[in-house]
């Protein structure tokens, strides 16, 4: 049976905590029932599965998980990445396509957000414009060079302005949809354009296996209807996004825009690993910004647990997670590129 409206976010433990912490503020901010489901990212969600957090549930459609996971490798063992395989790490097996499981799940309309946010005010006006638009964005990557897609490539074959090409160069972090947009068929289709039509040279990565690369793609070619937050004629709505880059005031454990306090949908912590989240939890000042709000949507239900206050890691613990940092980048370089199966 189909749900009306819920939210999806892509996890496994080493998120457990940010997961808490997200649904909290969804809690506080948005809504205290709209069902959540979690996607795990794989097969390690042993904590997730005991969070016991009420209306949170975890995705499992093992049919869409396999379908959309064999869907990238396809596209990303093309001929036309061939060269960019042979370089180092280029594919690293990850398994953040798996957040487009969110059009084979039991909500019509959605918001999916990434397990590193929190979510500042509420989502209503995003669920509200899914009335007008295929899909909800609030990022800026159309405005970058280059942006996800081959914008000459496709304005030679379509006759499109740029624009109307770069509105589809978008991230993946936060977007709101509908289920009924994508099927089985609607792959197959896709599919066929990319590797049968030459389309998948409309794929502008660079070296870098991702997600948006292919939804970019997808929003594109389906002509959705697309609605961004970052180019809305109503300035309130150009708020930011990104921890650490946007400038935020907090106010009572919410952030605002620093420019006219306006209210933003969330804070993305992009960048920031989960074992720096996994350390301030335990009480180790890590340096992430905003600490404290993060602290307090992890503790709101178990404020006895929280840290009491936060210390800096001593000089043997930075020499040690330095030497690990090291050890990593080398075992990295030297990796032999293999397709996941």
């Amino acid at each position: 049976m189909m749900i009306e409206k819920g939210i999806y976010t892509l996890a496994n433990d080493n998120l457990s905590d940010q997961v808490i912490a997200l649904v909290n503020s969804i809690r506080k901010n948005y809504d205290q029932k709209i069902p959540i489901c979690i996607i795990p990212y794989d097969e390690k969600i042993t904590k997730l599965k005991s969070l016991n957090l009420e209306n949170v549930f975890l995705f499992n459609n093992a049919e869409s998980l396999a379908k959309w996971g064999n869907f990238a490798l396809e596209v990303w063992n093309d001929r036309h990445f061939l060269n960019i395989k042979q370089s180092a790490a280029w594919y690293h097996g990850s398994n953040t396509m798996r957040k487009l499981c969110t059009f084979d799940g039991i909500f019509e309309q959605f918001i999916y957000i990434d397990s590193d946010e929190l979510v500042m005010s509420s989502l209503a006006d995003c669920f509200a414009k899914l009335n007008e638009y295929d899909c909800i964005f609030d990022d800026w990557e159309h405005k970058k060079q280059p942006c996800f897609l081959a914008v000459d490539l496709i304005q030679q074959k379509y006759n499109l302005s740029e624009q109307s090409v770069r509105q589809h160069c978008h991230c993946s972090d936060f977007f709101a949809a509908k289920s009924s947009l994508i099927n089985n068929q609607v792959i197959q289709e896709l599919k066929y354009s990319l590797l049968n039509d030459g389309e998948v040279g409309f794929i502008n990565s660079q070296g870098w296996w991702d997600e948006v690369y292919l939804f970019s793609y997808i929003t594109f070619k389906l002509n959705w209807k697309i609605f961004n937050y970052t180019l809305s004629f109503n300035s309130q709505e150009r708020t930011g996004n990104i921890a650490g880059v946007d400038p935020f005031v907090e106010k009572d454990n919410v952030l605002f825009n620093q420019e006219g306090l306006k209210p933003i949908h969330r804070i993305h912590y992009m960048g920031y690993k989960s074992e720096k989240f996994t350390r301030l939890c335990q009480g180790e000042d890590t340096n992430i910004p905003h600490q404290a709000v993060f602290l307090y949507y992890r503790f709101m239900h178990q404020p006895e647990a929280a840290p009491k206050s936060l210390k800096k890691p001593n000089l043997t613990v930075k020499i040690e997670r330095f030497i690990q940092k090291l050890w990593h980048k080398i075992k990295k370089k030297f990796r032999v590129w293999k397709p996941i199966l």
